[in-house]
Order: structure tokens, then sequence, then C-alpha cells
């Protein structure tokens, strides 16, 4: 006979208590990491447990968003797994530290910031800082490794979930073939990325891009490597670079920050917590930082 575990069933009433736990209002308990802007978080409640992706075509803000996603989750006391696919960390951290103190990104890669304005950034923002661990992962890392390294830093810091974010999907996948199949790869990886969200009752987020002839069009089936992705994921956010209108009087009047900034818009896509829908944002790329409403319709 094989010596395989056999899978079990349960019934319903087996997770009652822990749904119980969920739904009520006097259990207390982290429902969801909150995403950092104000439309995904009343879209989806937060980062729930699952996977989410967020696509869009190169220079759409992608590594910004999910900065912009680890330090919301740090300043929570949330810890945070940034797995960076063949990144150098030290180029993250310059980042992640530029859009929390509002410094020019481009005068700290030039070497021309301050250095008293960037001891008082260092030291300002080190509680944040310290939980968010960084993993430089060459495309071979296994999702095993990553698992055992995202529960060590969920239970260091006694949280009850954290937040893992992969920096990005089809990197890490090209590097790592064991079918074939480009396509094989990605649905096995994301279907591998899922379940470890489920294992560690967090969610995962995923940065995907898009393919070369559907970029900058919101589309499920422009999501690079294969329809399993749309499939497999909880959510699917878009980042799509929204050209400025001829007439400006459109909407607010223009300013000095709006001339040096991008405006994204966020299209939820897919959302199995709820409803789908965009919203306007702006990308200050001298930060890195991301402003929501920032472009309100007048009349």
């Amino acid at each position: 006979m094989s010596s395989k575990k056999q899978p079990q069933a349960q019934p319903a009433t087996a997770y009652l208590d822990r749904v119980r736990h969920i739904a009520a209002a006097d259990t207390p308990g982290l429902r969801a990491v909150p995403t950092g802007f104000e439309f995904l978080d009343q879209a989806m409640g937060g980062w729930r447990t699952g996977l989410h992706l967020v696509a869009g075509a190169p220079g759409t803000g992608k590594s910004a968003f999910a900065l912009h996603a680890a330090a919301a989750a740090a300043r929570l006391d949330i810890p945070v797994l940034y797995v960076g696919i063949e990144l150098e960390l030290e180029q993250l951290v310059l980042r992640l530290l530029c859009r929390e103190a509002g410094l020019d990104v481009r005068a700290a890669l030039d070497g021309q910031l301050p250095a008293d304005a960037v001891r008082a950034a260092c030291e300002a923002h080190r509680a944040t800082l310290d939980r968010i661990a960084l993993l430089r992962a060459e495309p071979l890392l296994e999702v095993a490794a990553l698992s055992k390294l995202a529960r060590q830093a969920i239970e260091q810091s006694d949280a009850a979930a954290g937040l893992v974010i992969v920096d990005y999907l089809q990197v890490w996948a090209a590097g790592n073939r064991d079918f074939s199949e480009f396509r094989h790869e990605i649905a096995k990886l994301t279907t591998s990325l899922r379940h470890l969200a489920v294992e560690l009752d967090s969610p995962v987020l995923a940065l995907s891009s898009q393919t070369r002839e559907a970029q900058g069009e919101p589309l499920l089936s422009s999501l690079e490597g294969t329809s399993d992705l749309e499939y497999t994921a909880d959510s699917v956010t878009f980042l799509i670079q929204v050209e400025r209108p001829a007439r400006q009087d459109r909407y607010g009047a223009p300013d000095e920050a709006a001339a040096a900034s991008r405006t994204i818009s966020l299209n939820l896509r897919k959302n199995r917590f709820g409803e789908t829908g965009s919203r306007v944002v702006r990308l200050l790329p001298a930060t890195g930082a991301f402003e929501e409403d920032a472009l309100p319709r007048s009349g």
C-alpha cells in the first residue's frame, strides 16, 4: 500500500470557531493588511489572505507601488518580506527611505543630499524600515524556502499575519523553468504562491508584466505568461498611465507638483472580495510617493 498521506474531509462545523473569529465584531485580530490606498481598502477591505497581482507597462510605477504597500503595512507593525528577484537591495532601501522622508531619489543616487537630512531621515524611519525584511533572490529560489523565511518574519514579530511581496513574477519564472513552456512555469509558480498565502494566512502581492501588444490596457488577458494568472489570483490591479487631457480646465488648475508627476489610473479588474472599479492617483517620480485623489474633477 502507498505510504502517501491521504486527504481527509472535514465537516463544515469544524470551521465554525474560525469563522466566528473572522466575522464577529467582538473578536480581535487582523482581517486584512491595509494597502496604503483608500480606494483599494474600500473595494477589498485591504490585502486579504490570497494572491494579489499588480500589473502594468514599464514605467508605470509597479515597484513604487510595491514599496508604498510595504511601508503602509510596516507603519502598522505588520511584518513585510520583500523578495527582489535579481534586484539591488541598497537601491530598494534608498527608494523606500526617500519616499518615506520626501527626499529626492535622483539627488540621493547622485550623492547630492545634505548629510544632516540623510541622518535625520534614517533615524526618523528606522522603526518602519526594521519591519521590512529584504531578500535578493535568484530565479532558482524555491517557494518552500520563501515560505520558511516568511514564517520566521511573522513569528519574530509576534504578529498574526504578514505581507509577502514578489518583485517580480515573470523574472522569477523565466529563470526557473522545469517545463518546456514559459506558461507552464508561470502557472506552477502562481499556484504555489497562492498556496503559500493560504499556508501563512497572509496576503502575497506579486508584480506582473503585461504582454507587449496590450500594454496600457487594463485587460486580464494581457497578463504575461498564461491565462492561469487571471484565474489563480484573488485580485488583479492594473497601473495605467493616463495622458493629460488637452483641456486642463477639466481638472483643477495645474500646479508645480502636478507638472512634475505622472497621472496613474488604478484599475481593479478582478476582486474576489467585492466590487471592481478604478481611481486616479498621482505618482511623484522625484520621491516615489503616491498621492490619492490627486486630480479631482471640477464641476
